[in-house]
């Protein structure tokens, strides 16, 4: 049986324009309601994603630290500093010859091929999905590595090298922390792995003819543990690597704000802004020695009070020490 509504005339009734209207109305509603949720779904996955590649870099960072005598690996650079192994500079955790054989390669673009300095890893669990045109998003702490500060040895034509902290000619980082290993202390604690800046643009273009962004060997080597994190002054005389050179830099980095960059953390992934990159506020991720991977807000980081650390996350596990060795007493 039709039950359509006809005219007087014998033709189908149309919507009126109140009607469409209406339920337009009803759409839009509809859609207000649903997009966040679908918005902080995606965020929520996105942040998911940044955990689970980071606990796959701390994870292949023990099993190499298993296969080294429970040392991490080094972050040495320099022009004397050559590879055994081939015979190309620089020994850093994030080389192919380095983590890169216990990680898989996405994005080759850090060095060319003509570079004489290592090829590095990147894309795939390198890569935090909120780091925009990011290929390698985490970086080791500092004092983590098995080796640091290399030093040309003339005599033999080779280097010798420093364990965090020990260096006397380094005064950025003597006696402010001390190495550890996989045996560590408090190891639910110590930071492996941290987010960081992509301060390094590739060689080479991507298939759109971009630039990707590969983060800098190490975080945590400057300043006391608070100012790490972005606290009191924050960190001074900040490696901004080459992306301030480029016609091009990361859309999270402003040549003209470089002075605002305090912290080792970038602070924006989590949640994701588009603006006010370096504001200290917003959350990271850290892979700790253990192999968990947790996410912490800058204000868990750090006494805005008195900018010190709260010493919940551990750059070294002399961090208190120091801080009330160079600024005294907490009040």
């Amino acid at each position: 049986m039709n039950t359509q509504k006809k005219t007087a005339s014998g033709c189908p009734r149309a919507f009126t324009l109140i009607e469409l209207l209406v339920v337009i109305a009803i759409i839009a509603l509809l859609i207000g309601i649903l997009l966040p949720a679908l918005g902080a779904a995606r965020q929520t996955a996105r942040d998911m994603l940044c955990k689970s590649n980071m606990r796959q870099v701390a994870i292949a960072t023990s099993v190499y630290a298993e296969d080294f005598r429970g040392k991490f690996p080094p972050i040495l650079g320099g022009p004397w500093v050559i590879d055994p192994q081939n015979g190309d500079r620089n020994m850093v955790w994030y080389d192919v010859n380095r983590i890169g054989q216990y990680l898989p390669q996405e994005d080759y673009r850090n060095v060319s091929v003509q570079n004489l300095e290592n090829q590095t890893i990147g894309g795939t669990v390198v890569r935090c999905p909120n780091h925009p045109q990011g290929a390698r998003s985490y970086t080791m702490n500092y004092w983590a590595a098995s080796a640091v500060d290399a030093q040309p040895n003339w005599s033999t034509g080779t280097f010798y090298s420093f364990k965090p902290g020990t260096n006397e000619d380094n005064s950025d980082t003597y006696q402010r922390g001390r190495a550890f290993d996989i045996a560590t202390d408090r190891s639910s604690s110590l930071i492996l792995f941290g987010e960081a800046w992509g301060v390094w643009g590739s060689e080479l273009e991507n298939e759109a003819g971009e630039d990707t962004w590969f983060t800098e060997g190490g975080i945590g080597h400057r300043g006391l543990p608070g100012e790490r994190f972005g606290g009191g002054e924050g960190v001074t005389g900040f490696d901004v690597g080459n992306w301030y050179t480029r016609s091009d830099p990361p859309v999270d980095m402003n040549p003209e704000l470089i002075d605002d960059i305090k912290s080792f953390i970038p602070y924006y992934r989590h949640p994701q802004r588009r603006s006010d990159y370096f504001e200290l506020s917003g959350g990271a991720n850290f892979a700790f020695v253990d192999g968990h991977v947790e996410k912490y807000d800058y204000k868990d980081l750090v006494n805005t009070s008195t900018g010190r650390s709260t010493y919940k996350v551990l750059w070294s596990l002399e961090d208190e020490r120091v801080e009330n060795r160079e600024l005294g007493p907490e009040p």
